[in-house]
């Protein structure tokens, strides 16, 4: 080659040699965080949508916290989809943080129907919740609930009807890191099972909750509640063949604690990550009473087409999120996605064995294996709906 040939050569390369410095992105690299923008939000703040991101102007990039808080926004109910992409900042080594979102609608709507047969009891649930998760345009929301479970027949009886009102503060304090929520509900629960073992209670309830984030999807929270009036009773078969009685009219107050993580990006349809929650508490009146929550732990895996989930306590109830379900206490979930079409945006199909906790009859546990098969669907004209059947046989016969 001339000497002509490769100063031709080295010309042409220099522009793009360039911009390769302009764009420098190896490891060893330091770039800066210039600014965070929001793009596509028309009725969320930015504010709002900023505060998932734990970096601000003049941090280090970190892209494990971008990748990190793509999944806090999925996991939100607020948006259809979210995702985060780096622009070119005013200086060398600066950029840009964008976060690109598309809205849902601030009202949601939740609807739940089924049937079960478990421990020989049948009955019905239908249940439904309606909530506005933009609030003054900042993310805050407010939601009412309402379930009833209609017995159904069998040798015993299992009812329930439960009314429950919300708001919640996603940032409270303007700040990421903290959460609040304060609500009031009346429940009432009627159960009685073929051996001799029920619980009754009826009652209005209030309580406040704050809660504390800290590293990436951790948190702890305190919780209080008061329950004027309400009634309890309850009795059980003890292993020891005695039968334990209870009957209390006066557990007014109630203090809790609960650490917990959620990583998952959906709560009702989650693709990835997990969730846990632990939670130990007391209940003070004429006595005062410890308890152990049981922990709620959930795990989902992508593998030939489908997602697989590990269930422990039921659904999980991650910080102020949770659903309308009837579940079991030790399941495993088989989900299928459905095509999306013109009234289903995303929807599976999903069939789910499990465990139902054991109860004492005097003599012997009862042991009883359960399946659940539904469909779950958040649709365009009725919001999000759960289908479901589920039953238990006794394995013991």
């Amino acid at each position: 080659m001339n000497i002509r040939s490769l100063l031709c050569l080295l010309a042409l390369l220099s522009p793009i040699q360039g911009l390769a410095q302009d764009v420098d992105d190896s490891p060893s690299a330091e770039l800066q965080v210039q600014d965070i923008r929001c793009d596509g939000n028309q009725q969320v703040s930015c504010d709002f949508i900023r505060g998932h991101l734990y970096l601000n102007a003049g941090d280090a990039l970190d892209e494990d916290e971008i990748r990190n808080a793509e999944l806090r926004l999925s996991a939100l109910r607020y948006f259809g989809t979210v995702g985060i992409h780096l622009e070119k900042g005013a200086r060398r080594g600066a950029v840009i943080v964008v976060i690109a979102v598309t809205e849902n609608s601030p009202l949601v709507t939740e609807s739940v129907a089924g049937g079960s047969y478990r421990m020989e009891v049948g009955h019905f649930l239908v249940g439904s919740r309606i909530a506005n998760q933009n609030l003054f345009g900042e993310g805050k929301f407010a939601d009412l609930t309402a379930v009833a479970g209609i017995p159904a027949g069998g040798p015993g009886r299992n009812e329930w009807y439960n009314v429950g009102l919300r708001y919640v503060d996603p940032m409270m304090f303007d700040s990421r890191r903290w959460f609040g929520i304060v609500g009031a509900g009346w429940n009432k629960f009627d159960y009685e099972d073929q051996y001799g073992n029920f619980t009754h209670t009826e009652g209005l309830g209030l309580g406040a909750t704050v809660g504390w984030r800290f590293a990436d999807f951790s948190y702890l929270s305190s919780s209080v509640g008061y329950s004027p009036d309400v009634e309890f009773s309850s009795g059980r078969w003890l292993r020891d063949g005695t039968f334990e009685l209870r009957d209390e009219s006066n557990l007014d107050y109630s203090f809790g604690i609960a650490y917990g993580w959620n990583s998952e990006d959906d709560l009702l349809f989650p693709t990835q990550g997990s969730t846990l929650e632990i939670n130990v508490g007391l209940v003070h009146g004429d006595d005062t009473e410890w308890g152990i929550g049981i922990p709620q732990f959930r795990k989902t895996w992508s593998w030939l087409g489908a997602y697989w989930t590990l269930k422990i306590g039921g659904d999980p109830t991650p910080e102020y999120q949770f659903s309308i379900s009837e579940t079991q206490p030790l399941a495993i979930t088989f989900a299928r996605p459905v095509k999306p079409g013109n009234e289903v945006r995303r929807g599976r199909w999903y069939i789910e064995p499990g465990y139902v906790q054991p109860v004492w009859t005097g003599e012997r546990h009862v042991y009883e294996a359960g399946l659940k098969v539904g469909f779950r669907a958040d649709t365009r004209s009725f919001g999000y709906v759960d289908l479901y059947l589920m039953g238990s046989v006794d394995v013991n016969k």
